[in-house]
């Protein structure tokens, strides 16, 4: 997800100085004042310090208490970071995020075994407006986005990646 959005933050169609309550990523639970002043950055980057209830039991028992870290600071990864963060990209580009996976890398990388139709938005989260943007790729295809990672966004000559971007979303 964080690789999709680098072509779009070049473009400056996201700034991810951007704060979940200027992009309107209000949620069910209600942002507390500390949580409201997260990036779209700080979503990418698992360091929100919004800790919503996940379905997975054992993200929420690992979470710190709701309030209690500041974001930016701490590290934690947060599968509601990582949802707000899809919503934030459809919001923003104006695009399906599994059209852009498919247009923006999928394509350009040749990736073997992408399939459109496997891509779903789990959208019965329990506590939560924004979907589960879970993308289901292959093992090879996988391999494809660490290569382009670690050529640092380029594929066979061609930039994929703005440049930089790949050590910008890896990097404190």
């Amino acid at each position: 997800l964080a690789m999709m959005y680098g072509k779009y933050v070049a473009a400056g169609k996201i700034d991810l100085n951007k704060t979940v309550k200027e992009v309107g990523l209000d949620d069910v639970q209600p942002f507390l004042p500390v949580e409201e002043s997260a990036t779209l950055l700080n979503l990418l980057t698992a360091r929100s310090a919004i800790y919503h209830d996940s379905n997975n039991p054992s993200l929420t028992t690992l979470a710190p208490r709701r309030g209690s870290m500041y974001p930016g600071l701490y590290f934690q990864y947060q599968n509601w970071d990582f949802n707000a963060a899809g919503t934030a990209f459809e919001k923003l580009t104006g695009q399906d995020l599994y059209a852009a996976l498919e247009a923006d890398l999928a394509g350009p990388l040749g990736m073997q075994d992408f399939d459109r139709k496997k891509q779903r938005k789990n959208s019965s989260m329990p506590d939560s407006v924004h979907p589960e943007y879970a993308m289901y790729l292959s093992t090879r295809d996988m391999a494809r986005l660490g290569l382009l990672m670690s050529r640092g966004g380029m594929w066979n000559g061609t930039r994929i990646l703005p440049e930089g971007w790949a050590s910008r979303i890896t990097t404190l």
